[in-house]
């Protein structure tokens, strides 16, 4: 086992980076993904609304009150430059003017009618509330013409419009057409879809280094002295790989399971963990390809940023796959995140999909280790002939 102890002497070395890795990784994991747990919903806005009904009908007042329901409405009466002044220091959000023969227009169905303008509208910041300001009035013109075009008189027409607007639709996601899961939450779906990219930078950071120094020449006359046979070298390094990985891989568990609240529990939380450990596989796997070209420790540094951040943005590490476009995802399936990340994505329901679409990704991330595997070997077979030095 000297080989194996070797390689853990090594180490030693070379932990500082890992640790300084981690600690950036959770540093800007744990609020990210703290964020990414809080629901984003649209919420009524309550806005301060100047109106000003120059029409004093029945119709126009009942649009009044309707608006007064979820908004506060100015009582005062301003003048132009007044009101100018209050939308500048945000005291008023919205400005709308009802003018004189509006309940008529609105009750009209011909087409002159229907092409004129109801209101007078103005704000002067442009934001969410105020968009949706402007899409309710609309929605409220429309359904109040329907219920008028369907043979109902204004009032009744301006009653229905209103009742509609309160109508509320509760959306229900079907467990059986998604591989739900309650204990797989986006909190976590997220931690998994950023792990990609501090796994590669760690492992080919860490591991790449270590194995050019056992790799080095150095090295190798030492073992070229000693009783260890080639086979049993390998076997000891790829063992010390092996529990290298294994431990960084469970440091970054036991993180996900700080963020979780616990042990994993739940069909999909614990495909996303073996999803992540062979995906650490194919990482080790490439490390150890990579250091048989016996690369600079500068050089593997830069290849794991390069692949690290280029794989999390094309494949997506930060961002769900379904974000990405088609052309994107598609010349991206020749690369393992890809398919890592399509698993995390339809573990959480982002994608649509079964558990035999996640084992598909599985044997994929299979195929790739197997690939560099067996390049590995024929790069290792392939010994430059010793030079024999001719006697003159």
């Amino acid at each position: 086992m000297q080989i194996f102890k070797l390689f853990f002497k090594v180490s030693r070395s070379k932990i500082g980076i890992g640790i300084l890795y981690t600690v950036i990784f959770f540093a800007i994991c744990f609020p990210m993904v703290n964020a990414s747990e809080e629901k984003v919903d649209f919420q009524d806005t309550s806005l301060s609304l100047y109106i000003r009904d120059e029409d004093q009908t029945e119709a126009s007042k009942a649009l009044v009150a309707e608006l007064a329901k979820k908004h506060h409405i100015t009582d005062k009466q301003l003048t132009n430059q007044e009101l100018m002044d209050a939308m500048y220091y945000s005291m008023i959000d919205y400005s709308l003017v009802i003018p004189k023969g509006y309940a008529e227009l609105l009750g009209s169905t011909d087409k002159e009618s229907l092409k004129k303008e109801l209101f007078e509208e103005f704000h002067l910041r442009d934001g969410f509330a105020t968009a949706m300001m402007s899409v309710y009035l609309q929605e409220y013109i429309r359904n109040t013409r329907m219920a008028i075009a369907m043979g109902d008189d204004v009032m009744t027409a301006v009653n229905k419009a209103a009742d509609r607007e309160e109508t509320t639709v509760e959306v229900v996601q079907d467990p059986q057409d998604e591989m739900f899961d309650e204990n797989f939450t986006t909190k976590f779906a997220w931690f998994f879809r950023m792990l990609l990219y501090i796994m590669i930078a760690v492992i080919i950071s860490m591991l790449g280094p270590i194995l050019i120094t056992m790799n080095g020449e150095e090295q190798r006359k030492r073992i070229e002295c000693s009783r260890t046979s080639v086979s049993s070298y390998v076997t000891q390094v790829f063992t010390g790989s092996a529990v290298l990985v294994v431990i960084v891989w469970l440091i970054f568990l036991a993180g996900g399971a700080a963020l979780y609240g616990g042990m994993y529990t739940g069909v999909n939380s614990w495909l996303a963990v073996l999803n992540s450990f062979i995906f650490s596989l194919f990482v080790t796997m490439f490390t150890i390809f990579l250091s048989t070209f016996r690369p600079s420790n500068t050089v593997m540094s830069m290849m794991a940023q390069v692949m690290g951040l280029g794989m999390a943005f094309l494949c997506g590490g930060f961002m769900p796959q379904t974000m990405l476009g088609e052309g994107v995802r598609t010349v991206t399936k020749i690369l393992p995140g890809f398919w890592y990340e399509r698993a995390n994505d339809l573990l959480c329901g982002d994608q649509k999909g079964t558990h035999g679409d996640v084992f598909i990704c599985f044997a994929v991330q299979g195929g790739f280790i197997l690939l560099f595997l067996i390049l590995t070997i024929i790069k290792s077979s392939m010994h430059p002939k010793a030079k024999v030095k001719k006697k003159k």
